[in-house]
Parts: structure tokens; C-alpha cells; sequence
């Protein structure tokens, strides 16, 4: 097929080039093969008849010149220049490139697609479980379960504490810790998941923090000793003034409750203990303690809560104000400016130092209670026992109050019922006396009157 479409080619170009027609019809049918013969006729011819051969032979030569010979033949099918032959191959392999590159780029966007859908389902199916699991802990039969344990081990709890400050008082800081360590944990979490971190800022965690601190860092200072049996009378006070109930199937209240009076029992084991003859770290602490005079010792206590004073002002009035006011967190100075409303009641040339008003007032319970470390010990143990005893004064109120209400409730709602019930049982015996005296009339006979 190349060699007759090479053939007609030739003829063509030859044909144009030779004004004769009957030269052109006496051209051999295999151009080809009989090239040399009629190219040699032609030009003896044209020689004799008009004597141009070399003007032929130019225009000829010139015609066919930039053509190359392949196999031994002048003007071959290659007629293309070696340049335009390359042009055309970098073309072709640019051009499978691009093919390549889309198609990998095809594949890569089908896989990254699928990935993503992959993950998107994942996350729905997390999502579909978590909200599975939020609900089922928060149906009747997952609280009533959740409260059952609770209370089972905060009784443990009160049996547990009350044996061990009886038996051995001096290794009562043993219990603390680990009971402190569970609370602590457990409040980290519940404020996390009730997005009320902030709360763990308050001074109650503050103290216990630094309680556990003089335990077991620096047992022997007396300074920090005497800060944290200054804290007892901040913490003891706080039962009665923020209720703190003895409600044990309720883990928020009881974990309220569980921050403020076990440090003052733990602060009056280790008198006790130290008392009568203990030789342990903590009480070389306490002497030390004791020895500064009440002016040293109050002033020892006061610095330490201005360190958290400046720390939580800080925090909450400086540096996070605008996050807290942006997603609208709960704190301890938010729960008395605008749950409890002291923020409206204030002056209005006072308003706008509400933030100040609250720290001054928080200090005030501080020196309210940092008599505490002056106090004889037995006053301290009177102290401390009328707290607990509004502890649990507080939680037979509520229980009390709940179950009144309950029954007060249940019983609206049993006479309504039974009202009800009833009125519809009057209504329906009306109905059928009024249908029996009618079917009555309607089959009586028919009276005749003659």
C-alpha cells in the first residue's frame, strides 16, 4: 500500500511539472521501476526539441532536491524533514502525558472520594452511638441505676471514714489522699463534659491542692502548714452558707460536699495524732507552725490565698473574660452575679465593679473564718462537728422536701383521677337511665282511647 501510494504521488508531481500531454501519457504505468529510463528519455527529447535541458534539469533538480532517497530511490515516501518527525513524536509523548496525568489524577480524586465517604460514614456511625449512649444514660432506668451505686458507695464511704479516723488517726492522710484523688478526677471529668471547667479554679480545689502539697512535697514547712489549717475555717463555713447536703445518690451534691469537710477532719487527725506522741513529717511541719506568733501565722495564711486571689481574678476577669462571655461558661462569680441576681442589687454607680465587689466579699469569708488557727482544739472539733451537722441536716431536708412534694403531687393527681373517673361514671349511668326510660315509652302499647 506505500509503495502505490508513493507511485501516485510521483505521477502527480510529474505531471504538473511536464506541459506536454502526450509526453505525460507516454510515462510507463510503474512509475517506480521506469524512473531512470523515461527521466533519461525525457530530457534528450526536450534537448533536441528546444534546446533547454539545462533549464529543465534546474527546475527538475530543484523540484525533487529537498527530497531524501529511501531505500536507493530519489524522493521517497519519507518526504518529511527529521526536525518535523521529532516535533511530531515530542507531540504524541506530551500528549500520552497528559493522558496519563488526567488518568492519575482521576484515580487519585475516585480513591481520595471514596476515602472521604468512607470517613464521613464513620463519623456519622460515632456520632449515631455517642448519641445512642447519651440517651440511654439519660433515661430513668440508667439515673436509677448510676444513683443506686453512688449512694451504696458514699455510705461505704461515711463507714470507711469513720472507722478509719477511730482506729488510726495518725494514717488518716492515707485515706485522704486517694479519696481526694477519685473526687478530683471525677469533677474533671463532670465539669468537661458539662463544659464547667472554670469551677475548678474555685478556692475549695485550691486548698485541698494545697493540702495534698504540704502531705507529701513539703511536710516540714510550717508556712504552708499554717495556710492550710486557715483554710478549715473557709472550707467549714462554706457547708452551711452554700448547702452543702448529704444527699449520697446524687453525685454533684455529694461531690460539693466532698471538697470542703473532709480537709478540716484531715487537718484535725493530724493535731490529734501529732498530740499524742506522733513523730511523723507533717508534724514537724505543725510545730514549726505553731511556734510563729498568731500575727506571723495569719499573715503566713493570708499571702497564701492572695496567691490564689491574683491567679483567679486573673484568669476569669482578665485573660479568659472574653472566651467566657463568648461561649457563655459558668463560673463561681457568674453563679452569684446572675443565677443568684447579687450583680441587680448592687448599686448602679457599683455595677460595673461587680468583679471586684464578689473578690472583696470572697475575702471577707477568707478572714471570716482564719480565726480558725487560733482557736483551741476543742473548739475547733465543736467547729467542725456543727458543720457536719448541717451537712446532714441538709440532705434530710431535701429528701424530705422531695418526698412531701412527691406525695403532695401524687396525690393531686390521684384525686383529679379519681374525680374524673367519677364524673364519667355519673355521666355514663345518666345516659343509660335516660336510654332505658325511652326504649320503655317505645314499647308500650298503644293506648285506645274508646
Amino acid at each position: 500500500a506505500k509503495s502505490k501510494a508513493c507511485s501516485y504521488t510521483y505521477r502527480a508531481i510529474a505531471m504538473v511539472h511536464i506541459e506536454d500531454d502526450a509526453r505525460a501519457q507516454e510515462l510507463p504505468e510503474n512509475f517506480s521501476e521506469g524512473w531512470e529510463t523515461h527521466r533519461l528519455g525525457s530530457k534528450s527529447e526536450v534537448s533536441d526539441d528546444s534546446g533547454d535541458e539545462h533549464l529543465y534539469n534546474t527546475d527538475h533538480e530543484s523540484d525533487f532536491g529537498d527530497y531524501e532517497p529511501v531505500n536507493g530511490r530519489p524522493g521517497g515516501c519519507n518526504t518529511r524533514p527529521l526536525s518535523q518527525r521529532v516535533e511530531k513524536l515530542v507531540l504524541d509523548l506530551r500528549e500520552k502525558q497528559e493522558i496519563f496525568k488526567k488518568r492519575r489524577r482521576d484515580i487519585a480524586q475516585s480513591v481520595s472520594r471514596g476515602i472521604r465517604k468512607e470517613f464521613l460514614q464513620q463519623q456519622e456511625r460515632l456520632v449515631m452511638r455517642s448519641k445512642q449512649m447519651a440517651k440511654k444514660l439519660q433515661s430513668g432506668r440508667s439515673r436509677a441505676w448510676r444513683h443506686k451505686w453512688v449512694f451504696a458507695l458514699v455510705e461505704a464511704d461515711f463507714a470507711l471514714t469513720a472507722w478509719w479516723l477511730g482506729a488510726s488517726p495518725q494514717t488518716f492522710h492515707l485515706y485522704y489522699t486517694v479519696q481526694m484523688a477519685v473526687v478530683m478526677c471525677a469533677k474533671v471529668f463532670d465539669y468537661r463534659i458539662t463544659e464547667q471547667h472554670y469551677f475548678l479554679l474555685d478556692f475549695c480545689f485550691f486548698a485541698n491542692a494545697c493540702t495534698l502539697a504540704w502531705l507529701w512535697i513539703a511536710p516540714t514547712s510550717g508556712y504552708l502548714f499554717n495556710a492550710v489549717e486557715s483554710f478549715c475555717g473557709v472550707l467549714a463555713l462554706s457547708v452551711p452558707l452554700f448547702r452543702n447536703s448529704c444527699v449520697p445518690h446524687d453525685f454533684a451534691r455529694i461531690s460539693n460536699a466532698y471538697v470542703h469537710y473532709p480537709q478540716v477532719l484531715l487537718v484535725l487527725s493530724m493535731l490529734w495524732s501529732c498530740a499524742n506522741g506522733d513523730q511523723s513529717a507533717q508534724c514537724v511541719g505543725i510545730a514549726a507552725g505553731i511556734r510563729e506568733s498568731w500575727s506571723i501565722r495569719l499573715f503566713q495564711a493570708w499571702s497564701v490565698y492572695m496567691t490564689w486571689a491574683v491567679c483567679y481574678a486573673s484568669v476569669i476577669f482578665v485573660f479568659a473574660r472574653k472566651r467566657i462571655e463568648r461561649k457563655r461558661r459558668d463560673t463561681l462569680y457568674g453563679y452569684f452575679a446572675h443565677t443568684l441576681g447579687m450583680k441587680d442589687k448592687l448599686p448602679g454607680w457599683l455595677r460595673q465593679y461587680s468583679g471586684v465587689v464578689f473578690m472583696m466579699g470572697h475575702q471577707t469569708l477568707f478572714i471570716s473564718g482564719v480565726g480558725f488557727i487560733v482557736l483551741p482544739f476543742t473548739i475547733q472539733v465543736i467547729a467542725t462537728l456543727l458543720a457536719v451537722m448541717v451537712f446532714f441536716h441538709n440532705g434530710g431536708r431535701f429528701y424530705v422536701d422531695h418526698f412531701w412534694k412527691a406525695h403532695e403531687r401524687n396525690t393531686v393527681l390521684y384525686l383529679d383521677a379519681a374525680n374524673t373517673m367519677m364524673t364519667k361514671a355519673s355521666k355514663e349511668g345518666s345516659h343509660s337511665s335516660l336510654d332505658q326510660e325511652s326504649k320503655g315509652t317505645d314499647d308500650s302499647p298503644p293506648r285506645n282511647d274508646l
